[in-house]
């Protein structure tokens, strides 16, 4: 009898002990009116949390006008490496479905900068249709699918456009001559501006999520006066490779651009870069490669 005694004791302690950790699990979850899913760009430091150019400040911005907000930094590596951009559009699709299940009133804005905006798209494509009304809006900085749908991304393929249901809650963010989201771009330090002094990139973008929560995604689109559909020129192509030569080789890369051929002799870079003097360029494959912060921020 003491035996039975003792193994109900010890099934009632593992139980509670189950319980427990049911409910620390549960704790973890957050469920706001409203989560910004935030993608960074590429080799975008994530300070303090979700990236230091576009994911923080946005965040702040809109939290200011909507106090009950919260926020994921989609997990993925944010690099060149062939795995980057599976792994965002794999976590962000993990953690929406997760978070959707745990929190079934719980409406959502999906945010991605450069590489992220790129995740994003990819997400989106795979994301399933009953989502779509709890999707409040979607905004882009910096997006290589403003240049028109399925134009090449520079980490490789064809970026899909949004869903026709999910690009009618779309804002999109692309400063004049910023070359991953301009087909005529040339200049890189536009793809870096998103939170410079003077501009309202930010600012309004919190203004739209306002709008869109207000609105339960019913909002319309906001696209950008720059960007849409035509092909990539020779000098965008030569300011996607500045940009690439701005952060260096480090790290294996799954992509390319079309070859610059020698035609284009001379371009200009950011200072630092090996174009800032206007040297001539040697014939090079244009690497997909990008860069989300200032050298000169020492960051």
């Amino acid at each position: 009898m003491l035996f039975v005694f003792a193994q109900l004791l010890g099934l009632l302690a593992a139980l509670a002990s189950a319980q427990s950790l049911d409910d620390t699990a549960a704790s973890n979850i957050t469920c706001s009116p409203l989560e910004l899913i935030i993608a960074r760009g590429t080799n975008e430091p994530p300070a303090p949390k979700y990236g230091i150019i576009v994911g923080d400040p946005l965040f702040d911005a809109t939290l200011a006008l909507l106090p009950n907000i919260t926020g994921y930094a989609v997990n993925y590596p944010a690099d060149l490496s062939c795995e980057s951009r599976p792994d965002g559009v794999n976590d962000t699709l993990n953690h929406l479905y997760a978070q959707s299940r745990a929190c079934p009133s719980q409406a959502y804005v999906l945010v991605g900068y450069s590489q992220g905006a790129d995740v994003m798209h990819f997400a989106a494509a795979k994301i399933s249709p009953y989502l779509y009304n709890r999707i409040y809006a979607l905004v882009m900085f910096g997006d290589p699918g403003n240049r028109g749908p399925n134009e090449l991304s520079p980490q490789g393929g064809n970026t899909p456009p949004f869903p026709a249901a999910l690009a009618r809650k779309l804002k999109e963010n692309c400063a004049p001559g910023d070359p991953l989201c301009n087909n005529n771009g040339t200049d890189v330090n536009a793809h870096l501006s998103y939170n410079d002094a003077g501009t309202t990139y930010i600012s309004d973008s919190a203004k739209y999520i306002k709008k869109a929560y207000d609105a339960k995604g019913n909002q319309g689109p906001e696209p950008s006066p720059n960007g849409g559909t035509g092909e990539p020129t020779l000098a965008e192509e030569q300011a996607i490779q500045n940009l690439a030569d701005l952060i260096g080789s480090g790290g294996t890369t799954c992509s390319t651009f079309p070859t610059v051929p020698a035609s284009t002799a001379t371009a200009t870079g950011a200072p630092g870069s090996s174009f800032a003097s206007g040297a001539a360029i040697t014939p090079a494959p244009v690497v997909g490669k990008r860069v989300v912060w200032r050298p000169q921020n020492g960051l």
